[in-house]
């Protein structure tokens, strides 16, 4: 008989169980809630600059169907938007939403006498007075800044 059986007779064989503790579970959770948060705030950024950068696009459109318009009409804009936005027309189907981070979404738009750049109502603005100098002019009515650090209003 050997001497390493003979000094510990009693003792069995243990055999390790194969699984995770519950430590290194927490380590795990750690580690993923960390990359988690750095993921967020990454893609939290770029979620914003997606909006703003669809509603300088919507600006642009907004303002190229008014082109069309008053030039259809031989240097006439409309008094306001709803001849556009009639079913079938070839200029807009619809005012679009913008977005701004201060004042979130909306698709309202505010009928002005002449552009303001002191108003902070977050809405679409068309300035409507037949021969004044910003006729038919469309702008955002928002004096917040965007995440590059433009003045919505001076768009």
């Amino acid at each position: 008989m050997s001497y390493r059986k003979m000094a510990f007779p009693n003792r069995a064989r243990r055999r390790w169980r194969s699984g995770v503790t519950f430590i290194e579970m927490m380590v795990v959770l750690a580690i993923l809630v960390t990359l988690a948060a750095i993921a967020m705030e990454k893609f939290g950024g770029a979620i914003r600059n997606a909006n703003e950068n669809s509603t300088r696009s919507k600006l642009g459109s907004l303002r190229s169907a008014l082109a069309i318009y008053y030039a259809d009409m031989e240097g006439q804009y409309p008094a306001d938007l709803t001849p556009m936005l009639q079913p079938g027309s070839k200029y807009l189907t619809s005012v679009m939403p913008l977005y701004t981070g201060t004042h979130g979404k909306t698709d309202a738009v505010t009928y002005v006498v002449a552009k303001e750049s002191t108003t902070d109502t977050g809405t679409w603005a068309y300035v409507n007075t037949v021969g004044g100098a910003n006729w038919g002019t469309v702008y955002i009515q928002c004096t917040h800044t965007d995440s590059k650090g433009s003045v919505w209003n001076q768009y």
